[in-house]
């Protein structure tokens, strides 16, 4: 991308060649420049610790935002004088999916059919199970997965992720970690049993060492091959948990299925109610909060120090799950009776609480970092800054598209805003990654997407 040129050092402009808050632009000599506003605290989001060599360091220069060839005209939303005076500070529509993800979607729904295949059979087979209940037990273990996937939706509606990753995230957990953790944990349950010849030390070892460890390590490597082949869409902490949430709800939907089947099997119908109230409802968050914080830790490193460190950072970033997991598993190996399940599901239902409204932070977050990274493009000229408070805003997108649905332009206006928020997640990655020629390509496609969103509401306003 070519650099724009830096503007003369004089009274209108500060050292680093931006224009002064309030200062005067145009003249003779010099044409129009766009007025200059400080979006909060835009350090908070950029690379400022980089080393300059190393593996860590930026792979390529500093990305740069060039100015558009000539002054954008005011757009139709700057008009309405009124409505922007209210906007207080205070899905894009889903990319073209290529052939290859949606085949991932396909295989990966294959594997949780044999999975599932595969546990359906050895109930059957050498436990006598009824097979008229799987049904029933599927439907208790999906109730508690709708669940989750719809807070996930909910969460994810600033800036939404392709429907073809949830789902390739939900199938990662139900069947590729289910079914690797199933195998390591029943190898390593026998090793512990061969080598002390202590059942008790073997479920121990089985319940609060192996499957914590392996089973965390499962699923945070769906969030590695997600991060690897869709790295534009992971870009933050948010984005890392809604995966990292989805992938937990989905092995622990198959996880439900398999200990409810089990639970008719000794207890009957009551005691499959009974179960269902613990893992499906009491802790329906446990294997989603575990994952989600491996998530969030990896989509906060990479988006402040780019996608290696991202990668690096993973052995550490499932310590955090890790713990939790094993805090509960070895809570529920040691019982307790009343007192103990009472302590345990209280403490379960402070997590949850705090997940919650890290989840509405988040959002928040994502919303800062959407104005912040688009008064850049303001500051160059691409946008008004009155737009900035309608894209970023959620005040500002309800007004927006009320607006724009008075005119006919309601889609056109989505359109804008949903691009908006792709860009300023582009924006960031360039920050953090440096300028990237793959990822510049794609900055300079939305930014024409965005100049045409502004001539089509113009055009139609008028």
């Amino acid at each position: 991308m070519t650099q724009p040129p830096t503007p003369p050092q004089n009274g209108r402009y500060m050292p680093n060649g931006r224009p002064r808050p309030g200062a005067a632009q145009g003249g003779p000599s010099h044409p129009p420049q766009p007025r200059y506003i400080d979006y909060g605290n835009p350090r908070a989001y950029d690379t400022s610790v980089r080393p300059a060599s190393g593996l860590t360091a930026a792979r390529f220069a500093p990305a740069q935002i060039q100015r558009p060839d000539q002054a954008q005209p005011h757009s139709a939303w700057s008009t309405q004088t009124r409505r922007v005076q209210e906007v207080a500070q205070g899905a894009a529509r889903l990319p073209t999916v290529s052939i290859a993800v949606w085949l991932a979607v396909v295989v990966l729904g294959v594997c949780l059919l044999l999975v599932l295949g595969y546990f359906f059979l050895n109930f059957v087979i050498t436990a006598s199970a009824n097979p008229v209940w799987w049904p029933v037990t599927a439907f208790l273990a999906a109730f508690s997965l709708l669940i989750i996937a719809g807070i996930m939706v909910l969460a994810d509606r600033w800036d939404p992720q392709p429907l073809p990753l949830l789902i390739i995230a939900v199938f990662w957990g139900a069947a590729i970690a289910v079914g690797i953790s199933y195998v390591l944990n029943t190898l390593n349950g026998q090793l512990v049993f061969i080598a002390t010849g202590s059942e008790e030390i073997a479920n121990f070892a089985g319940l609060v060492i192996s499957a914590p460890l392996v089973e965390e390590t499962t699923k945070g490597l769906g969030l590695l091959l997600l991060m690897l082949l869709a790295r534009r869409y992971f870009n933050g902490p948010l984005d890392g948990l809604i995966y990292g949430s989805l992938i937990g709800g989905g092995f622990a939907f198959t996880e439900n299925i398999v200990y409810y089947t089990r639970q008719l099997e000794t207890s009957g119908a009551g005691g499959v109610l009974f179960l269902f109230i613990l893992r499906g409802v009491m802790n329906i968050f446990g294997h989603a909060i575990y994952t989600s914080l491996t998530g969030l830790t990896v989509g906060f490193v990479a988006r402040k120090w780019g996608t290696i460190m991202g990668f690096l950072v993973f052995i550490p970033a499932l310590i955090p799950g890790m713990l939790l997991h094993a805090g509960w598993n070895f809570s529920a190996w040691l019982g307790g009776g009343l007192l103990g399940v009472l302590l345990m599901y209280g403490a379960q239902a402070i997590i949850s609480l705090l997940w919650l409204i890290a989840i509405v932070v988040l959002i928040w977050d994502e919303s800062r970092l959407t104005r912040v990274r688009l008064g850049d493009y303001a500051n160059q000229g691409w946008l008004t800054h009155e737009e900035v408070d309608m894209l970023a805003t959620w005040k500002g997108r309800r007004e927006g598209k009320r607006w724009a649905s008075q005119i006919g332009a309601r889609p056109v206006m989505k359109r804008f805003i949903r691009e908006s928020a792709d860009l300023a997640s582009i924006r960031q990655r360039l920050l953090a990654d440096g300028a990237n020629p793959k990822v510049v390509g794609i900055e300079r496609n939305l930014l024409q997407r965005l100049t045409a969103n502004r001539q089509q509401l113009l055009a139609m306003a008028r």
